[in-house]
């Protein structure tokens, strides 16, 4: 083979090579899409079961249109959490406070891989977090939960005794968009999968 073949040859891979790599660039940032959903399920299960093991509410927070979040414990009073009723009061749906990612408390490692970051390319689209009787029967103050001057969103609310705040959030890389659903009694989660922007469900 002449060194003019093979010149034309590796001219060809790179053409094929230029026209590939778009092609192939957006399937694998819908995986990485999927796997960001995963990890936010796998993140609530995970503040779940310390809720649980400790006896002390934790809370999931993150940022609207950004792709920080956190889970950290609860530093209110805890006398009354459970006896109070479940039903839900008030619907939110509010940006959280950058500022308040600084909480030195942050459980940096929950599942042994690393938080408080989506990966890249991924954010939260929107979210929606439903109070009820018991977190608005805590002590809020310490925690700034329901002062919406400074711009903090009702954190999603994990309990001691396994339930949950309902909450719903919606992961986006700009091109497909995963729907995150908490149930508030049993505490389950579930992923939509990818679905375009119509075909997100109230």
């Amino acid at each position: 083979m002449s060194l003019l073949e093979l010149m034309l040859v590796l001219a060809v891979l790179v053409a094929v090579a230029a026209i590939a790599l778009p092609a192939l660039h957006g399937p694998m940032e819908d995986q990485k899409l999927r796997k960001a959903g995963d990890l936010i399920l796998a993140q609530w299960g995970q503040a779940r079961v310390l809720a649980m093991k400790t006896g002390t509410i934790h809370v999931f927070k993150y940022d609207i249109g950004m792709d920080t979040y956190r889970i950290e414990p609860w530093v209110g009073e805890l006398d009354q959490q459970l006896e109070a009723s479940t039903e839900e009061v008030l619907p939110v749906n509010q940006p959280v406070d950058p500022l308040a990612l600084q909480n030195p408390r942050v459980i940096r490692d929950p599942l042994g891989i690393p938080g408080l970051k989506l990966p890249d390319g991924i954010r939260f689209f929107m979210g929606d977090t439903k109070l009820d009787t018991r977190i608005m029967s805590l002590d809020t103050t310490s925690n700034d939960i329901l002062t919406s001057d400074t711009g903090a969103a009702i954190p999603i609310v994990f309990y001691p005794d396994g339930s949950t705040s309902t909450a719903r959030l919606v992961l986006t890389n700009d091109r497909f968009f995963v729907d995150l659903r908490l149930r508030a009694l049993t505490g389950l989660s579930r992923s939509s999968g990818l679905v375009t922007q119509e075909e997100l469900t109230p």
